[in-house]
Order: structure tokens, then C-alpha cells, then sequence
């Protein structure tokens, strides 16, 4: 019987941590998001620019890639 009861108390530990570590790291990315958004963003646009760069050299050419820098 005290054996079923720990095993329970252990089962409900894991249950607890499984809702709320994923809950704090939730937490933790959208303060992240919040407090560096600038920074998030400018990182977003520069990746975006890139691809477009890669697209237009593939598509049209290096020299209208160039151009439209």
C-alpha cells in the first residue's frame, strides 16, 4: 500500500512538471519576444531580404538582383 502511494505521489510530480515546465519556457519566449522585439524583428527582415536576394538572382539574374539592392 505505501508503495502504490509513493508510486502515485511520483506519477503526480511528473504530471505537475510536464503542464508547468512548458509553461515557463512559454512564458520565458513571449518575455524574450517582448523585450527584443526590435532586435527579433531586424533579424526576421534581414533573413527575408536574403531570400529575396537568392529568389531574384535565380530567377532574373545576378545584375537585377544587384539592382534592386
Amino acid at each position: 500500500m505505501l508503495a502504490e502511494m509513493a508510486m502515485f505521489i511520483q506519477l503526480l510530480g511528473m504530471a505537475v512538471l510536464a503542464a508547468v515546465l512548458p509553461t515557463i519556457g512559454v512564458m520565458c519566449v513571449i518575455y524574450l519576444a517582448y523585450t527584443y522585439k526590435l532586435q527579433i524583428w531586424w533579424f526576421v527582415k534581414g533573413i527575408m531580404r536574403a531570400i529575396s536576394y537568392g529568389l531574384t538572382c535565380i530567377t532574373d539574374g545576378k545584375a537585377a538582383a544587384d539592382k534592386r539592392l
